[in-house]
Parts: structure tokens; C-alpha cells; sequence
């Protein structure tokens, strides 16, 4: 008896050591939110006489238009984004593999460039729509308003489909054929099997990348600003960079982070409930769907969404280009001083870079702590660590501002600030592909390189790090294309003379000078579509 009581008391007061990876990873989780709860703290400690005359002349008008923006363009994008990803993965449309690659090429464009164009195309006055309906006599012909709502969101949803379009069209290749047999079975047409079997059988995809198009959304500042439509994101940074209220500009800061946080736990949650279960041999590919007459439809559908979301834009940004090299007025123009586009080009790789690096880097410790140590502690980290994806740039660039200035003065005013913003905004998509990389490696391996008399640091260097590399490369390529195309913090943290691609581009651009912004914006979606082929190279979808 004695000895039993004694075994319990032992057993008792023995605790689970915490392993010193845990460590590293609470340190990358406190960097993540450490901005969102600073924000926070400064809105709620904001004057109430403040705080009073937002809410009555401003809160309501931002919230309704930032609401209604998100609510408009998630459900065009998943409308489009759906439709598209059917006809290339259920039907015999001719060209259906070609229009995978292009129906996701649009990723490669910021949506602030494709306002550019379309501000171009169909402003009331010098737009090149309007210009040919007066050289032809048709002038009488009413355009539609390129400004506003609808403007916004038009420019929105073709840019931000490929989310949607990506993630459905791999929900649909997924689906096993004995579905919508049994569904047929059942006395069901192929319209009721559509939509009541393989729709709800593709939900978690579409939810999935609909919540990624609302963040976004939330994100956006260049194509509102351009289209003058006032949202959070416009509204913070005209109070930052115009007004320098910072108080004022804090407050809307929290009420916008409290928004993209209920987004992003929605996103969180269907991504801990997505299941994965291993197909075994029994599983067959849906039979395509054999459109018939109707193909010639399906196909100038796809047609014309990719003409209007890429090959009109790159069409038009490569005539600029031209005629902005052969002029030399307008090319001289490109010089800035000393700075030119190779200067830009520098800039923008090697901060994009520096913080594809570091984000990777520090998501290695979460990724190991999460799937070799899980439980509560480690899913939280995780979680934290992933925060800063609903963190608009704008708020972010307020955040360092404010953090730097009191703590780190010594980094203000240096690019350094720039790549910090990148890292904290972008590091949930190297946390989340560095996690995908883990847990595809079998922990067999590490034990074994332990019964070898490896180190936990030798086994990492020589067995966990070549095992993970590719998913490492593929999230240090996400955070690289987002730091690429990146606007709002850069502008508002960029020190002087130091201009990437996309600052260069939006200056240009706000001053109407389209032909010198077309070769920075031309090259801004070449240097893209470099991480993006990668990307897009790893997916099933073109392997078939």
C-alpha cells in the first residue's frame, strides 16, 4: 500500500519538460501579435471625445462601405472563381489544361494595377474606350462608371478569383466518381446532383478560398484609393500619411483589426475542421461532362475572363511600355536622380527577399512545435503566429511606426522597417506551408537519425531540413510574391530614396503618368509570375 501511494505521488509531481523549441516559437508568436495588441491598447486608450465624433461622423459610413465591399466581392469571386474551376475540371471544354495556367496567372497582377488599366480604359474623359467610341461615331453609347463601388469591386473580383478558383478546382479534381453515381442512383438529375452533392462536397475549398478574398479585401488600399471608394484601409491611411493623427488613425486601426479577426477565426475554423483522408484504390476521377453544343459557350467563357483579368492588362501595360521607351521624354522621366527602374527592381527583390527568408526562418520552430509537440500551448502559438494575416498593411505600418519610434529608434528611417512590415503581415503563409512540409515527414526518420548518435541539431540539419526543404521554398515563394506586390506599408514606411516597383508604380500612376509607370508595372508582374510558376508547378492541377 505505501509503496503504491508512493508510485502515485511520484507520478503526481511529474511534469512534461518543455521542450527548448517551444521557446523559440512563443518568441515568433509574441512578434506576430505583439502590433495587433499595441494597436489595441492605443485605440481603447484613445480620448473619448475622439472616439464619440468617429463613431457619429465616420464609423458607420467606413463600416457599411468595408462590409458591403467584402460581402459583394466574396461572392463574385466565389461565383466567378467556381464557374471557372467547373469548366476546366468537369467538362470537355476545348483548351481546358492551357486555361488552368491562365485563369490563375491574375495572382501575378496587383489589383491596384489592374484599376490602373481599367481607370484607363473607361474614364469619361481620355479613356481609350471612350477615344474609339468618339473616333467611331458612338459616342452616344453609355460607359459605366469606372470610380465608386462597383468600380472597385468589378477591379476586385477579377484579380482575386484565382483564391477561389485554385482551391474549388482542387475540391473537384478530389471528388471520387461513386458520388454521383450513387446520387444518380437515386433518381437525381445532373443538376440536382451538382447541387446537392458536389457543391456541399466542394464547400470547405470554396469557404476556404472565399475567407482568403475577404482578407484580402479588408487589405486593400491602392485599387479603393484609386477608384475613390473610402474604406478602413483609405481611411487610416489618410489619417497616417495625410493628416498625422495618429490617435484618429489608431482607433480605426482597432474596429478594422477586430473585423479581420472574426474573418480570420472563420478561416482558422474551417481549415481545423477540413479532414484529409487517404484515397485508396478504389477512388475514380468524375467522368467530365460532355457539354456538347453548349461548349462554345463554356469556352468563350473562359475566354473572356481571362481576357479582361490578364491579357488585356499585360496587353496594354506592354504597349505602354513601348511607346514610354521610345519616347524619350517620357523615358528620361523614369530616371528619379540617380534612381532608375534597376534601382527599383533592386530594392524590391532584396526586401522582398530578406523577408521571405525571415519568415521562413522564424516558421520552422512553430511548424515543429506544433506538429511534434501538440496540444493547447503549441495550437495556440500557431494560431497567434498566424494573426498577423488579418492585420490590413496599412495597420501594420502604423504599428511599427509607433513601436519603433518608442523602442527601436535606431531602425527608423531605414528599410529594415519595410522588411519587419512584410515579415509580420506575410509569416502565417510560411507558418502554414512550413506546418503542410512537417507533417508529411514521418517522425521514423528523426528517431532513427537519434539511435544514430545525431544530435536534435544534426538531425535537423541532415534529415528534417532536406526532408522539408521544397515546402520551405514553396512558402518562402508565397511571402515573396505578397512582399512583391505589397503597397500600403511601404509607402507609409519607406525611408527616403528608397522606392521599390510598387511605390513606383502608384506615384506614376496618382500623377497620370501611365506610360512611365508601365515598365515598373510590367515588370512587377514578370518578377511575380516567377513565384507564382513555382507555385503553381507543385499543384496537381497541372500535372494531369
Amino acid at each position: 500500500m505505501f509503496r503504491t501511494e508512493g508510485l502515485r505521488s511520484n507520478r503526481w509531481r511529474q511534469t512534461t519538460p518543455i521542450p527548448k523549441i517551444a521557446y523559440l516559437a512563443g518568441w515568433v508568436a509574441l512578434l506576430a501579435v505583439i502590433p495587433v495588441i499595441y494597436i489595441l491598447i492605443r485605440a481603447l486608450a484613445g480620448d473619448p471625445e475622439l472616439w464619440q465624433r468617429i463613431i457619429q461622423t465616420r464609423l458607420i459610413k467606413l463600416f457599411s462601405n468595408t462590409l458591403l465591399l467584402v460581402l459583394t466581392v466574396t461572392a463574385g469571386t466565389s461565383l466567378l472563381g467556381v464557374s471557372m474551376a467547373w469548366l476546366t475540371e468537369r467538362t470537355d471544354v476545348s483548351g481546358r489544361k492551357i486555361f488552368r495556367w491562365l485563369l490563375a496567372l491574375p495572382l501575378a497582377i496587383p489589383p491596384y494595377i489592374g484599376a490602373i488599366v481599367h481607370l484607363a480604359l473607361l474614364r469619361p474623359r481620355g479613356g481609350l474606350i471612350s477615344q474609339w467610341l468618339e473616333g467611331s461615331n458612338l459616342a452616344f453609347i453609355p460607359l459605366p462608371n469606372p470610380t465608386g463601388f462597383w468600380g472597385a469591386a468589378f477591379v476586385l473580383i477579377i484579380f482575386s478569383y484565382p483564391y477561389v478558383f485554385l482551391l474549388s478546382g482542387a475540391a473537384f479534381r478530389s471528388l471520387n466518381v461513386s458520388y454521383d453515381e450513387a446520387a444518380r442512383m437515386l433518381g437525381r438529375t445532373p443538376w440536382q446532383t451538382f447541387w446537392q452533392v458536389t457543391i456541399p462536397s466542394i464547400r470547405p475549398g470554396i469557404t476556404a478560398g472565399a475567407l482568403l478574398v475577404a482578407l484580402d479585401i479588408l487589405a486593400e488600399y491602392g485599387t479603393v484609393a484609386l477608384l475613390r471608394f473610402e474604406t478602413f484601409s483609405s481611411a487610416i491611411f489618410v489619417q497616417l500619411a495625410g493628416r498625422y493623427d495618429r490617435s484618429a488613425a489608431s482607433i480605426l486601426s482597432g474596429v478594422l483589426i477586430l473585423l479581420a479577426l472574426v474573418i480570420l477565426y472563420g478561416e482558422l475554423r474551417i481549415q481545423g475542421r477540413a479532414q484529409f483522408t487517404q484515397i485508396g484504390s478504389h477512388w475514380r476521377p468524375a467522368t467530365l461532362i460532355q457539354l456538347g453544343k453548349q461548349q462554345i459557350w463554356g469556352f468563350l467563357a473562359l475566354l473572356f475572363t481571362v481576357l479582361v483579368s490578364f491579357i488585356i492588362p499585360v496587353g496594354l501595360l506592354l504597349f505602354w511600355s513601348t511607346q514610354g521607351i521610345l519616347d524619350h521624354q517620357t523615358f528620361s522621366g523614369m530616371q528619379i536622380g540617380s534612381r532608375g527602374l534597376v534601382s527599383f527592381i533592386y530594392n524590391s527583390i532584396w526586401s522582398s527577399g530578406s523577408a521571405a527568408l525571415l519568415a521562413v526562418l522564424f516558421s520552422i520552430p512553430i511548424a515543429i512545435y506544433v506538429v511534434r509537440y501538440p496540444g493547447k500551448v503549441s495550437r495556440l502559438f500557431s494560431r497567434l503566429s498566424q494573426v498577423g494575416y488579418a492585420i490590413p498593411g496599412v495597420v501594420v505600418a502604423l504599428s511599427l511606426v509607433m513601436l519603433v519610434n518608442r523602442f527601436l529608434p535606431f531602425l527608423y528611417a531605414t528599410p529594415l522597417v519595410v522588411v519587419m512590415a512584410y515579415v509580420v503581415r506575410y509569416i502565417p503563409q510560411a507558418v502554414r506551408s512550413s506546418e503542410s512540409a512537417m507533417r508529411q515527414l514521418s517522425p521514423s526518420l528523426e528517431e532513427a537519425s537519434r539511435l544514430l548518435k545525431r544530435n536534435a541539431f544534426q538531425t535537423f540539419i541532415q534529415v528534417t531540413m532536406p526532408l522539408i526543404l521544397p515546402g520551405l521554398l514553396a512558402g518562402s515563394a508565397l511571402v515573396f510574391l505578397s512582399s512583391l506586390k505589397e503597397l500600403p506599408a511601404t509607402l507609409l514606411l519607406r525611408p527616403a530614396g528608397f522606392e521599390t516597383l510598387a511605390v513606383r508604380v502608384w506615384i506614376w500612376s496618382e500623377e497620370g503618368f501611365y506610360f512611365q509607370a508601365a515598365p515598373a508595372a510590367l515588370l512587377l508582374v514578370v518578377i511575380s509570375i516567377i513565384p507564382l510558376y513555382f507555385l503553381l508547378r507543385r499543384e496537381s492541377i497541372f500535372k494531369q
